[in-house]
């Protein structure tokens, strides 16, 4: 009689069970698209395929009902189907993303929707994309810019016609194909700089490397490279490109303000028809500018730690009273290759984009970077703390509301621009380039600088440690600087 009993309760138990109201505690993810599946996590719906559909509604609209996949009692899944897009907002004659309210219907129907916190955002199908030549869907938006594929030349917003993509097996609805950070239109004009030939008579640039691209928007692994060889990468150009931009710039593909084709990004034709430099060292604006912002933060003169009884200007930075022309253009410091010899013109290295006083290559790769100066002072022991850099598309990398030349990576209260180069710090003593034979003293001792060290020039300065470790220490408690026998005596100071 009791297992007679039993078996009488447990079919009622299980359909009182399936007859409660589903809830919804969790829906994930929170973001999402047409296709993409949703995963509900909550009570009491119906296990199965089918067994359940999902309500979604949007604030002051129209409800759908989609059935579930495979559910048990506390998770269901549902894939967003392409139906949805016509309940979504409307902006610019698309659909837009669109928060939706939620409730399952199973045996029941859950009491409310869910909450606003709790509602996915869901969006509608996104453009094709990935790397191929086929043409993008035409009633698609792949650049978001309101304008159909169908009637948009330009699908993805490049700077590149899609015929031409198409032309080159590019993904006309992706700006950037080989997904390496930099937009195939950038590639493919700095590809044509580089390409250009400026010996031929006429000179002029030659047509699209096809063949063998470089820079090419189909090579993932080439954006940390330097194809001009300005000391600037690729993907450094680009972004520099980038920020000219944002700051008004044009943003054709026609004369890129930064190329990784050009040295002289800058450049106009000379009676043959060849570039050359355009861009002059003397009254270059973006060095006036670091000039009147170092004015009104009051640090056109400085004192600095080891000689507090004189005050002198931010650029003399050979402490003899006199900013002489080669210290106010000390941004110019080589010409047309390395050879040490200004030429009056800036490349796009020499540059100084962001206006901080510090050029693009000091920042994003020399002597605003630790590892530059772990590089080239090998034998000197670096300080036990790393020091962030500066940027070179942010001329107040720390917020601090100081422009980076004239703050202070290392707190030692020497200004950037006044420890970047212990060439600059010596002209006076040894001109430009230094001797090979030059004896080390006559090296003054604050030409020793690093701007990530707060030791040198002055072991005095506010943030050089007090208490020197007894091994392990930095410079310059880490021995003698140089070999007098060695056959680097210039060590201090040479690049």
């Amino acid at each position: 009689m009791t297992a007679a009993l039993g078996a009488l309760l447990v079919p009622a138990t299980a359909g009182a069970a399936t007859k409660k109201t589903p809830t919804i505690r969790k829906v994930a993810p929170k973001t999402m698209n047409v296709g993409d599946t949703m995963t509900l996590t909550g009570n009491y719906f119906r296990r199965g395929k089918g067994k359940n559909s999902v309500l979604f509604k949007r604030d002051r609209g129209k409800q759908l009902f989609v059935k579930a996949n495979v559910s048990t009692a506390k998770r269901l899944t549902v894939v967003i189907p392409k139906k949805l897009e016509k309940y979504m907002a409307i902006k610019n004659g698309q659909p837009a993303p669109t928060r939706f309210r939620l409730r399952v219907l199973s045996t029941r129907l859950g009491k409310a929707f869910t909450s606003v916190k709790l509602s996915p955002t869901i969006g509608p199908e996104k453009p094709k994309t990935g790397a191929g030549p086929g043409p993008a869907a035409p009633d698609g938006d792949c650049d978001g810019d309101g304008v159909l594929n169908g009637v948009d030349g330009d699908d993805d917003n490049d700077g590149l016609p899609d015929t031409l993509e198409l032309q080159l097996k590019l993904d006309s609805c992706s700006a950037d194909t080989d997904g390496d950070g930099v937009a195939d239109g950038y590639e493919y004009a700095s590809a044509v700089d580089l390409n250009n030939d400026d010996y031929r008579n006429p000179s002029i640039s030659l047509p699209y490397p096809g063949k063998r691209a470089y820079p090419n928007p189909l090579d993932s692994t080439d954006a940390n490279t330097d194809y001009d060889g300005d000391g600037l990468t690729m993907a450094q150009e680009y972004a520099l490109w980038k920020y000219t931009i944002a700051n008004g710039a044009d943003a054709s593909l026609q004369n890129l303000t930064y190329s990784d084709g050009l040295q002289f990004s800058i450049y106009r034709r000379d009676a043959n028809g060849r570039r050359v430099p355009n861009l002059p060292a003397a009254g270059y604006t973006k060095h006036l500018a670091f000039l009147t912002a170092v004015a009104a933060n009051g640090y056109s003169t400085v004192t600095l730690p080891d000689d507090p009884g004189n005050t002198y200007a931010l650029l003399d930075f050979d402490r003899d009273h006199a900013v002489s022309p080669q210290e106010d253009q000390y941004l110019d410091w080589h010409g047309t290759g390395w050879n040490g010899t200004a030429d009056g013109h800036l490349s796009d290295d020499e540059r100084d984009e962001d206006g901080d006083g510090l050029s693009n290559w000091a920042e994003d790769n020399g002597w605003l970077t630790s590892d530059w100066w772990k590089g080239r002072y090998d034998r000197e022991t670096a300080f036990r703390i790393t020091y962030v850099g500066t940027s070179a598309t942010d001329p107040d990398s720390d917020g601090d509301g100081l422009v980076d030349g004239a703050d202070d990576q290392d707190h030692d209260n020497y200004p950037n621009v006044v420890e970047q180069d212990r060439y600059q710090i010596t002209w006076a003593t040894h001109g430009f380039d230094v001797p090979a034979a030059s004896p080390p003293n006559s090296t003054p001792a604050y030409g020793r600088v690093n701007p990530f060290n707060p030791c040198l020039p002055y072991i005095y300065s506010r943030t050089c440690p007090t208490f020197i470790p007894f091994k392990g220490a930095w410079a310059p408690f880490d021995g003698p600087p140089y070999d007098p026998g060695g056959s680097d005596p210039n060590y201090l100071v040479l690049r």
